[in-house]
């Protein structure tokens, strides 16, 4: 009988190959253990965290001596619709499903990291009582408002025992208070009534609701149209319904304003990013897991909040790249909500200024319902562009611009007018190259096939890939000659440039470099909405998603630069950055304009974007796409070997790159194996191949066929990755 057999356990673990291993069901944990719970298990010498797939009586196989789970965590178990999603991502983008459980589950949730608790102290208010003078000191320096220890001891100069003193002699009080610490944004109440064209937004979507049926939208409106508007309103009709929201971001640099105009609406929200500490991440997950919040805001990882009951998956920027995640498990969020929300039988709302083409194509295919919002709440006007020909430009300065008259002019009057500008320069640091004068010589990465960036506020030069970081040489290293001269524009130069052309002009710079400490995208985004700054400079951090309503100026520098990256998607990304930043402008009662600099200021992807001609744009590319049989007219996957001998990359990419001709046939496309673009990065040598098949349904069948052909492993010294629908092509 079964009742006579053992219970056994089947673990998935954070290791490539097998999905999961058999364990003994200790007869302590018989009556509790389920799937979804994170337990601890033997695994050769140590012990692995991994999470428990299936549990039955049976027998053990023949020969075989299973090993006991060792512990089980009482309070993390995953709910069973998020385990047939990962499951399914595991299978689609081929890893193993402990590998997928590993990147959904956040490590601190995993090791049961404890809440964190912060100490606050705070003056007594009347305290007259007696103090030595060391302490009156202190007393006096310490801020009037309760904060925390760790910046008290830093204000007053002080050590935490004479605080104790303080607070023994009734002077300051301590709390405690545990929980995640966020610094919020204030948000303006926006329950204005609906426009005609968000109201059929919210009504196709909201049938789809109380139909309780799965369908995909795809929410396409103009910069300024609204679109949160539709998104709030439809996650009130979720909540009121009992059930959960998922609202997807591509970038934390974006979750501080929309959280602020999130919790204008609802109380129970959490907001999900890698920028909390550990401590914070497991607080959050446990909150969500036991039903505390009703929506849940973050990136790409918030797909796998445990939510009890989500209702609808909202994704917003549907089209950014940075919804692909570029390790394992290689997952695109966008993709997986859309089979999340088919998983539960719930809606999917895909928005965005700019889709990316595979959603307009799914939308011409009948697979998307699109939903039009063409307009601008409250009449506002979009933007009008100047065009500005930096080689005319450079002629005209009898030198090599990087900044045009016009967008100085332009920053000027805005400064006068008291109103904002934002400009957009997709590069950090001072300068991309340096080289030298005499000899040519470029400094590049020792580690990475990469010229180094020079940063004039540290004075260094950095990789921005593996981070190495060092003084700027005296002299050329491979001449001697004290002739190092510094090649191109990034943002920290920009700023500077800015500084100095617009006289008083405040300018606040955001990019990876400003943003590094934490919650420092709420901190400089806060600056600036309260005024502290005229103008913003930065990446494509600045260029979607922001409602700024004093903004009225953006600009735009280099902005075909984009265009000279060696992959397919170039024009489509080039086309959505400039849309994007230039609907930054005029979101208020005030008129925006924008001035793009370029030198192929004639390329359809800049022109089509200024000009709003959206539908050109996309009928021009996706007739390239399907003429050379890109997506979404074919299926990719690419290949990625990497290690630290050129040589043996070389053989086992060429001995793999075989195998894949021979599992392909005819039917596919096999470019490569040859070197990466990146061709050495962190000190690995890289080199790729890319298959391309008729559709992703023939791709997942010829990587079937190569699994049962043995697929392509590890080998000694040389890493392969298989990264299913690729962004990253060269």
């Amino acid at each position: 009988m079964d009742a006579d057999l053992p219970l056994i356990a089947d673990v998935a673990l954070d290791v490539p190959g097998r999905d999961a291993y058999s364990y003994l069901v200790p007869d302590e944990m018989a009556a509790v253990i389920g799937v979804g719970d994170c337990v601890r298990v033997p695994f050769g010498p140590r012990t692995e965290r991994g999470f428990v797939v299936a549990v039955a009586r049976r027998a053990a196989p023949d020969g075989v001596r299973l090993r006991p789970i060792a512990n089980r965590r009482q309070d993390v178990r995953l709910p069973p619709h998020l385990m047939r999603l990962i499951a399914w991502g595991a299978r689609y983008y081929r890893c193993s499903l402990g590998e997928f459980l590993a990147g959904a589950v956040p490590s601190p949730v995993r090791e049961g990291v404890a809440a964190e608790i912060t100490r606050y102290v705070a003056p007594v208010a009347g305290f007259a009582g007696k103090l030595t003078k060391r302490q009156q000191e202190v007393l006096a320096r310490l801020p009037a408002v309760a904060t925390t220890v760790a910046d008290a001891l830093v204000a007053t100069g002080t050590t935490a025992p004479t605080l104790a003193k303080l607070a023994e002699a009734g002077a300051v009080v301590f709390t405690s208070e545990g929980g995640v610490r966020e610094l919020r944004l204030e948000s303006k109440d926006e329950r204005y009534p609906l426009t005609d064209e968000q109201i059929v937004a919210v009504d196709q979507v909201g049938a789809a609701l109380t139909a309780k049926e799965h369908r995909v939208f795809l929410l396409h409106g103009v910069t300024g149209s609204g679109k949160t508007l539709v998104y709030l309103d439809l996650a009130e009709r979720v909540v009121a319904a009992g059930r959960q929201v998922l609202l997807l971001l591509p970038e934390i640099a974006l979750t501080p304003q929309l959280a602020a105009r999130v919790r204008r609406r609802f109380d129970r929200v959490a907001v999900w990013h890698s920028g909390f500490t550990d401590g914070e991440r497991a607080e959050q997950w446990r909150a969500v897991a036991a039903g505390r919040i009703d929506l849940v805001v973050g990136t790409r990882s918030a797909l796998f909040a445990p939510l009890p009951a989500p209702g609808i998956i909202i994704v917003d920027e549907e089209h950014e790249q940075s919804y692909k995640q570029e390790s394992v498990p290689r997952y695109h969020a966008r993709d997986l909500a859309v089979v999340y929300a088919g998983q539960l039988g719930v809606p999917a709302v895909l928005g965005s200024a700019t889709p990316s083409l595979e959603s307009v194509h799914n939308v011409r295919a009948g697979k998307y319902h699109a939903l039009r919002l063409k307009n601008r709440p409250l009449g506002g006007q979009l933007p009008l562009a100047t065009v500005i020909d930096m080689r005319a430009e450079c002629h005209a300065q009898k030198q090599a611009a990087t900044v045009s008259r016009e967008l100085i002019t332009r920053l000027g009057a805005c400064r006068a007018a008291d109103e904002q500008a934002i400009v957009l320069l997709n590069r950090r640091g001072w300068s991309p190259v340096v080289s030298c004068k005499d000899c040519g010589q470029t400094l590049m990465c020792s580690q990475c096939d990469i010229s180094l960036t020079f940063h004039k506020s540290a004075y260094e030069v950095r990789c921005h890939y593996c981070g190495f970081r060092g003084p700027l040489p005296k002299a050329c290293p491979a001449c001697q000659l004290p002739a190092l001269g510094t090649f191109g524009i990034g943002t920290e130069q920009l700023a500077a440039a800015l500084t100095a052309a617009v006289p008083g002009l405040r300018v606040l710079r955001v990019d990876a470099d400003t943003v590094s400490e934490r919650q420092g995208h709420a901190k400089l985004f806060q600056a600036f909405a309260s005024g502290a700054a005229d103008c913003l400079v930065g990446t494509q951090m600045v260029a979607k998603g922001l409602d700024f309503p004093r903004v009225t100026l953006v600009g735009i520098v280099a902005a075909d630069r984009g265009l000279s990256v060696p992959e397919f998607r170039a024009a489509e990304r080039t086309f959505q950055l400039i849309a994007q930043v230039s609907g930054r402008a005029g979101r208020g009662e005030r008129a925006g304009t924008v001035v793009l600099q370029a030198y192929d200021t004639q390329a359809p992807a800049i022109r089509c974007a200024l000009d709003r001609q959206w539908r050109e744009f996309y009928d021009a590319e996706l007739n390239l796409r399907r003429e050379y049989g890109y997506p979404p007219y074919s299926g990719l996957v690419r290949f990625l070997w990497s290690g630290p001998d050129l040589a043996k990359v070389q053989l086992v990419a060429g001995a793999h790159g075989e195998r894949l001709r021979q599992v392909g046939g005819s039917d596919f496309v096999l470019l490569g194996p040859n070197p990466a673009g990146l061709a050495l990065l962190k000190g690995q040598h890289r080199w790729h191949a890319l298959v391309k098949g008729g559709s992703r349904g023939a791709i997942q069948a010829f990587l079937d066929r190569l699994d049962a052909a043995g697929g392509v492993k590890n080998e000694r010294g040389v890493r392969v990755a298989i990264d299913v629908d690729p962004y990253a092509t060269s």
